[in-house]
């Protein structure tokens, strides 16, 4: 039972300490919000907190689709995803088995990003 503890114990600090990274990061100029999930629970930190629902129904769909894709090609999970449209764009990753969605302006630097939380 020690074991388990610690593990759950261990699996909220990475949690609070990608939130942390995610507060800093949200605060930088042309970005738009993140959503954070995990199997237990979810943190949204959106500009407009009107598009809640968009923008979860977005990153969910993005990340099912990416996981179907993979599956049908048989080329394993991959390391991030990046949807762009003409003004925004959001970059899909896991980090430490937490599904992240980080919504920003197109002309953000997303690699930058991306290096910073993997």
């Amino acid at each position: 039972m020690a074991d388990t503890k610690n593990e759950t114990e261990d699996t909220k600090t990475e949690f609070e300490e990608l939130q942390e990274q995610l507060k800093e990061i949200k605060d930088q100029e042309g970005i738009i919000g993140y959503i954070l999930r995990d199997q237990k629970s979810a943190s949204i930190d959106l500009k407009d907190p009107r598009r809640i629902v968009d923008y979860a129904v977005l990153s969910s769909t993005a990340f099912d689709a990416s996981h179907e894709m993979t599956e049908f090609l048989q080329t394993g999970e991959p390391k991030k995803m990046v949807l762009e449209s003409e003004e925004t764009k959001l970059l899909l990753m896991n980090v430490n088995n937490h599904r992240l969605s980080l919504f920003m302006e197109k002309d953000v630097n997303h690699n930058k990003l991306y290096k910073k939380l993997k």
